[in-house]
């Protein structure tokens, strides 16, 4: 019978990492519903509209892992919503880009909000030195995903 080699601690700290996300995906979603906000998607694509500014549907359905079709509905049913809307791409006149209203912004402001205090009272039962330490390791795990994270080369996508 073979015996299992004890798995690499760095190997152990990206599974542990990995296995984060499905909870936090489910606490985003949670305060999706909770909110009224609409689908998870759709939040999602106003989240990134929000972040980077106005963006062709090419790239949200990329980000979103949808197909353009997809993406197309979900932005019909955003601009109805007056939550964004289409503005020319002044770099390729044959494109549009999407771009976040007024309205839109409030939406994910509320929706942030929402989530934010489902965290809170999550985080709330994690001592002072935890909370910390989080707060380190957050602080360092962006800055290592921010300067490793190469932007995808989205600019023929339409």
């Amino acid at each position: 019978m073979a015996i299992k080699a004890a798995k690499q601690p760095d190997t152990r700290l990206a599974e542990d990492l990995l296995g984060l996300l499905p909870r936090l995906g489910q606490v985003w979603g949670d305060a999706v519903r909770a909110a009224n906000g609409g689908s998870v998607v759709r939040m999602k694509v106003l989240g990134m509209i929000s972040r980077s500014g106005p963006t062709r549907s090419g790239e949200l359905a990329v980000f979103c892992s949808t197909t353009p079709s997809t993406m197309t509905e979900i932005i019909e049913g955003l601009v109805d919503d007056g939550h964004v809307r289409r503005d020319p791409d002044p770099t390729d006149r044959r494109a549009v880009l999407v771009a976040i209203t007024p309205a839109g912004q409030v939406e994910v402001d509320r929706v942030v909000a929402a989530a934010t205090t489902q965290l809170i009272t999550i985080l709330d039962r994690l001592s002072a030195e935890q909370r910390t330490r989080l707060h380190m390791t957050i602080a360092d795990l962006n800055a290592v995903l921010a300067t490793t994270s190469a932007p995808k080369e989205t600019r023929n996508v339409r």
